[in-house]
């Protein structure tokens, strides 16, 4: 599972399809770097707020704390809606076949946070791999047996893990089968739910 530390990298990986004549696909993985460390917020007690305790009535630490607060509660990522998300992504962001990976990758993408997407665009779905899988006529198709959401982590994301089969049937080479078992993590940003990395199952 993902640790949430300052300064961590996040690997992203990625089952791709290579030039006809290969039998398996290749991993690509990219480093993507953790967000800062979230800011511990203290909760907001109530005796803060009554002036027959203190002597006063909130003021600006009790004011501070709440707003941060608020503010760590408003970065939540809602476990339902995130998997609901991965399992909309899914068909997307699997597509690997000749003929349509291009235009379902462009709408994967959008699902993604901007540093990721970006990473994605320079190390895994790059020119070169479109091209390739275009060229060997390859078909691909994922099916998933198990889409999990975790608890929220400390920053607020949520980890959905997808375990399933991909099926690669390249022509005139047959079909190889190979499981699959990977984790999403996904952030409540400013646009809303987005893929902020992707990890084999059980690795950081």
């Amino acid at each position: 599972m993902f640790d949430y530390q300052a300064g961590e990298k996040y690997k992203i990986t990625l089952i791709m399809v290579a030039i006809a004549g290969m039998m398996a696909g290749a991993f690509f993985t990219i480093l993507l770097s953790a967000g800062p460390e979230p800011v511990k917020v203290r909760p907001h007690a109530a005796y803060m707020d009554n002036p027959d305790i203190i002597g006063r009535s909130g003021g600006p630490s009790a004011t501070n704390a709440y707003q941060q607060l608020q503010a760590a509660q408003a970065s939540l990522a809602d476990p339902l809606a995130a998997l609901n998300l991965i399992q909309d992504w899914l068909p997307l962001g699997w597509d690997l076949s000749a003929g349509t990976a291009s235009d379902s990758q462009a709408k994967a993408i959008e699902y993604m946070t901007e540093d990721c997407a970006k990473a994605y665009q320079e190390s895994v779905w790059t020119p070169q791999i479109a091209q390739q899988i275009d060229a060997s006529g390859i078909k691909s198709t994922f099916s998933a047996s198990r889409v999990a959401a975790g608890n929220n982590q400390p920053d607020g994301s949520v980890v959905i893990t997808v375990e399933g089969k991909q099926i690669l049937n390249i022509p005139n080479k047959g079909a190889k089968t190979r499981s699959v078992k990977l984790e999403y993590l996904v952030k409540n940003t400013a646009d809303g739910l987005r893929i902020a990395g992707i990890s084999e199952s059980g690795k950081s």
